[in-house]
């Protein structure tokens, strides 16, 4: 699958998990996050007024997937655009969408990609 059909069908994935989501609470969350995954809980919680146990609940109600869920592969596939789409060194992508060490986004990246981003980005790049 070619990079931007990767990226194409990983959107419309993340859509699709919160598409029935009738909370406009739920869809503004959602509408950040996929500006800017680098939001934690606790900010998304006061963006709308909740507790972030609150908002988890409610998230997980209206979704069926868990708010930390969702953040985490909102972060890791905007990590991926960023790793196809620029040349920004790794450490700064991982600051840029929400990891707080660079060694958390590496982790996240291999167990949901199986494989480094370093090589992540050389093998797309090598199969363009």
């Amino acid at each position: 699958m070619l990079p931007h059909a990767r990226r194409r069908a990983a959107n419309d994935r993340l859509r699709g998990e919160t598409r029935g989501a009738d909370d406009q609470r739920i869809r503004n969350i959602v509408e950040a996050l996929q500006i800017s995954p680098a939001y934690g809980v606790r900010e998304l919680a006061r963006m709308v007024n909740l507790s972030p146990s609150r908002l988890s609940h409610l998230f997980k109600s209206e979704t069926s997937s868990s708010l930390q869920s969702f953040l985490s592969d909102c972060r890791l596939q905007k990590a991926a655009e960023l790793l196809l789409g620029t040349e920004t060194p790794i450490k700064e992508i991982s600051y840029m969408v929400g990891y707080s060490h660079p060694s958390s986004l590496v982790r996240a990246f291999r167990h949901k990609f199986h494989c480094r981003p370093n090589d992540f980005r050389s093998r797309v790049r090598n199969d363009s």
